[in-house]
């Protein structure tokens, strides 16, 4: 968070204009530029960047061949003290596992275990995220099997059959970077920056990565969530034998 609301103010202090709570519903070609439409009106650009990851919903199905949604969870514990978070992870460094569904976790400066694991398909959470992350928590963790979850959030990201982002011109002025799979905190910065460069005529970085093969999911628009679905549990499944 504390990331996103620095790049927001640093893009604000240059002059950028940020709408939120404003869903786009379409794009579509307008002579030589693109015209956005809104619920709060339309935009007209020469060039469009598709950065929504996970919550593309429709608006350019060319992009959603190759990036799927997916829900990731996170919960907090209660201060557990500085002894024995220690004890939990050594020196405060973050992990995360080598699982294909994997978990991700590391003590806070407060001395709680910040955990995320766990994941959901659509755009329906948990009624109580915090009591969905505990088992795969304690799994990890047994000994924490008393400690309180005084937080748990969650959220959409996306994933490619590669894990690799899908970063691409889609077409002339059309740009797309989203399927971070989980790693976009490092490589959405440095994508944007690729695409600034692009964008303003200096396009060897973003067309070397451009260049990254990142399949369609398998099986048409109709069969595409089943088979993520199902993929992803036997994945999961595999990584509890």
């Amino acid at each position: 968070m504390n990331l996103a609301l620095g790049m927001a103010r640093a893009a604000a202090s240059r002059g950028a204009r940020l709408h939120q709570d404003t869903r786009v519903l379409g794009i579509r070609r307008a002579g030589s530029d693109w015209r956005v439409r809104t619920t709060r009106g339309d935009v007209r650009a020469t060039h469009v960047i598709l950065a929504c990851n996970g919550y593309l919903r429709g608006i350019a199905p060319v992009v959603e061949r190759h990036v799927m949604p997916i829900n990731n969870f996170v919960a907090v514990t209660e201060p557990l003290g500085a002894e024995r978070a220690d004890a939990l992870i050594r020196g405060g460094i973050a992990v995360s596992d080598s699982r294909f569904v994997v978990n991700y976790f590391r003590t806070t400066v407060d001395h709680r275990l910040l955990f995320g694991g766990g994941e959901t398909y659509g755009y329906r959470f948990p009624r109580d995220i915090a009591a969905f992350v505990r088992p795969h928590l304690l799994r990890l963790f047994p000994q924490l099997g008393g400690a309180r979850l005084d937080y748990g959030w969650g959220g959409t990201l996306a994933i490619t059959p590669t894990r690799m982002p899908f970063v691409r011109e889609i077409e002339p002025g059309l740009y797309n970077a989203s399927g971070f799979s989980g790693l976009g905190v490092l490589l959405a910065p440095y994508c944007g920056k690729l695409l600034a460069d692009a964008i303003a005529g200096e396009r060897g970085g973003f067309e070397r990565f451009a260049r990254v093969p990142v399949p369609a999911f398998p099986g048409g628009r109709a069969l595409r969530w089943p088979t993520l679905v199902a993929a992803m549990s036997w994945y999961a499944l595999r990584d509890r034998l």
